[in-house]
């Protein structure tokens, strides 16, 4: 893994945080949300979606932070797309474009 992530480098493990507004409470930031396979994808340079190698975790517990891992093999494209969809409606959906650099 490679730090600081900053600017995000094409073929290189990369690391976000972001939330997700809760559905059932005005649209506020969900704690705790529930994150099954499935709910966060990934695309590269616009193509078909797949799931993501590593489920998302909320870090630290209680927070609303998500934490979102991507290897480098999901990393190796000038743009990563993430959408994020919650099955159950619990929260609302999530979308985040990731230019990558050389």
């Amino acid at each position: 893994m490679v730090a600081p992530y900053n600017p995000p480098v094409k073929n290189e493990d990369f690391i976000v945080a972001i939330t997700v507004t809760d559905n059932a409470s005005g649209y506020r930031i969900k704690t705790t949300p529930t994150i099954a396979a499935g709910d966060f994808q990934v695309s590269k340079d616009f193509g078909t979606f797949a799931n993501l190698a590593t489920l998302p975790t909320e870090t630290p517990t209680g927070s609303g932070q998500i934490k979102i891992t991507l290897s480098a093999t999901e990393m190796n494209a000038d743009n990563v797309t993430i959408r994020g969809s919650d099955s159950d409606g619990e929260w609302g959906d999530f979308f985040l474009s990731i230019p990558t650099t050389a």
